[in-house]
């Protein structure tokens, strides 16, 4: 098993060894980082994943694969998944967010969708530029600030 990019419920963070595990702690790590699938994981979250990752792979150092597990630690195993797949579930930048929207000068509303990384994207150019088009004069060390 391995890292599974898929919508819904599917697991993002499963493995069955320590094989496998290792090439899914390291990807999950590599696409924490800017530019990655989770780069808008904030700084708390990423400790909590790291921390859940790290647990993991001691239960699998420990044991090798789920099946050698006793059913305490498979259940410790599974609650440190679930952990760190709701966190990679809720800051998944390839996560399709869609909402009705109502275009200027038209009372006809209309289906917008867009990554989650799209949307937080677009959310920091608005910091950036304000409402102006211009950039926003305290972005970037500007006077009057």
């Amino acid at each position: 098993m391995g890292v599974a990019f898929g919508g819904g419920s599917t697991p993002l963070v499963k493995a069955d060894n320590k094989t496998a595990f290792e090439a899914v702690a390291a990807e999950v790590r590599q696409q924490l980082q800017p530019g990655g699938r989770w780069q808008y994981t904030s700084n708390l979250e990423k400790e909590q994943v790291n921390r859940g990752l790290d647990d993991m792979q001691a239960l699998f150092e420990k044991f090798d694969t789920v099946q050698k597990m006793d059913p305490d630690t498979r259940m410790r195993l599974f609650n440190d998944q679930e952990a760190v797949n709701e966190i990679l579930t809720k800051r998944d930048g390839e996560h399709l967010v869609c909402s009705d929207e109502m275009p200027t000068g038209s009372h006809i509303p209309k289906r917008v969708c867009r990554t989650y990384a799209q949307m937080r994207q677009d959310e920091e150019d608005a910091r950036m530029w304000g409402n102006t088009g211009r950039p926003h004069p305290c972005k970037g060390g500007g006077t009057g600030c």
